[in-house]
């Protein structure tokens, strides 16, 4: 009886190898890809137009910023010039490149003469108006001369100003181009506060009512906005600033990097909308405070760039301004910045594949291993598509699996995915299997670069052959 039983054992055995010779697992755990890898929605910003910036900064720049004054777009009332505005955002869209964009209503470093910054015919129209005569020991604070800001919740202003964004976002609105919006209407700088000018903050609903004029004219574009208010401290606006992240996902900004901010003030969009980072000055400037090697002021001010990216897990991080500032600062400290150009945002790695190396019937089950070597989630639309390659190349089929969702690869989370394929209508023969990530489902183009070191072909990674059995 013990015989038979071992000589029914040894079948069953020899059976379940035949089978798995037949049907084997292929898996591999690919290496992360050495050097620096640049990816859509994500990196270093720098201002103005791409060419004051030289090659070697411009290479790493995913996004331009610009700020203009309302006045110099809307100079009279309904007459508008947007030269400015066009030329860069065609300038860094030739380039395939996006735009951070915000009009501002007071503006320090402003230089008109007379110091408007909201069009003077505002004032004209009976809006009241803030006016100081700036002479500022350092350059942060702005340029000397008259400034004038307006009342900033005087009914004449908003009523404007409203009339102004309904005509911008009928313009702009959706424009693939303008990857962030900033909502600067309230405040120096548009920051939401009033250093200089020496005034108490607007009451917290009134600055609500600054934001949610930009949410009811911008609906496709992401809007942006600076959580700055007495240095990140918000005061009585705080419920506002937070009201407008979770429950709107507008992107938070803080625009003091390295000095006034540890970039903390940014986290709480982690997951909802993209973090913006600006520095407190050029890279000149922050290095020459001490501030750009963590050396604190007397007032405790003065952070790494490494230690506010892993505080604020930020999509975009300012790269010392661009231009001569930014080349110093790229030339003196490469080592740090390419790695935080992998860090900055999402930067995903593909470390484990498993599939059958028969696939019967155009039916395959894979299974995918991800982690997220960035800061961030991604925010901009992707989505997995899997092909099967011929031996020239050539993709016979593709399909999406919905089942893989890369808005879901959170940073220091391992995700596993495991997809059923179903290649349709190919014929039996040996393949090679491919991956990519492109912006939707159906876009075969790829889009998101992998951080794994995997041969490519067309921009498709090849994860191995299987053979189709019909």
């Amino acid at each position: 009886m013990n015989r038979v039983r071992f000589l029914i054992c040894i079948l069953l055995l020899a059976t379940v190898a035949s089978l798995g010779d037949e049907r084997p697992i292929v898996t591999l755990e690919p290496g992360p890809r050495e050097g620096v890898l640049t990816n859509p929605g994500k990196g270093w910003s720098g201002s103005g137009l791409p060419d004051r910036h030289s090659k070697e900064v411009l290479d790493l720049l995913g996004m331009g910023v610009m700020r203009l004054d309302w006045a110099s777009v809307e100079p009279q009332e309904r007459q508008f010039n947007w030269d400015a505005l066009d030329r860069f955002l065609d300038s860094w869209g030739r380039l395939g490149k996006v735009c951070n964009v915000g009009i501002m209503c007071a503006n320090t470093h402003g230089r008109d003469p007379d110091g408007y910054v909201t069009p003077k015919w505002v004032f004209d129209a009976g809006a009241r108006k803030i006016e100081i005569v700036l002479d500022p020991d350092q350059s942060t604070t702005g340029t000397p001369g008259r400034k004038i800001a307006p009342v900033f919740d005087d009914p004449v202003f908003l009523d404007k100003f409203a009339n102004f964004l309904r005509v911008f976002a009928s313009r702009y609105d959706g424009d693939p181009r303008i990857a962030v919006l900033d909502i600067r209407s309230y405040g120096n700088w548009g920051e939401a506060h009033m250093y200089p000018f020496g005034v108490p903050d607007i009451a917290p609903e009134k600055f609500r009512q600054h934001v949610q004029m930009h949410l009811d004219v911008f609906r496709q574009t992401q809007l942006c906005l600076s959580r700055n208010a007495h240095l990140g401290r918000f005061g009585p606006l705080k419920s506002v600033f937070d009201w407008a992240v979770l429950d709107r996902h507008i992107a938070p900004r803080r625009d003091g990097i390295c000095g006034n901010s540890d970039g903390s003030e940014t986290a709480i969009g982690f997951g909802i909308a993209p973090g913006v980072f600006e520095l407190f000055d050029n890279y000149d400037g922050v290095k020459r405070r001490g501030w750009w090697d963590g050396k604190k002021d007397e007032n405790g001010m003065g952070f790494t760039l490494e230690e506010c990216i892993e505080n604020g897990k930020p999509t975009w991080v300012d790269l010392g301004r661009g231009g001569e500032s930014g080349l110093r600062m790229l030339r003196e400290n490469r080592q740090l910045i390419e790695r935080l150009t992998n860090r900055i945002g999402y930067h995903f790695h593909l470390q484990r594949v498993s599939y059958p190396r028969r696939t019967e019937r155009g039916g395959l089950d894979l299974e995918l291993a991800w982690t997220n070597q960035g800061v961030a989630p991604i925010y901009i639309p992707c989505a997995v598509a899997v092909a099967l390659l011929d031996s020239r190349g050539k993709r016979m089929t593709t399909v999406w699996p919905q089942e893989c969702r890369p808005h879901k690869w959170m940073p220091g989370e391992p995700v596993v995915e495991k997809a059923r394929l179903e290649f349709r209508g190919v014929p039996a023969g040996e393949y090679r299997l491919a991956l990519t990530l492109t912006r939707k489902s159906n876009d075969d183009i790829p889009y998101v670069r992998l951080g794994t070191d995997l041969p490519t072909v067309d921009g498709w990674y090849v994860l191995g052959k299987t053979e189709v059995v019909r």
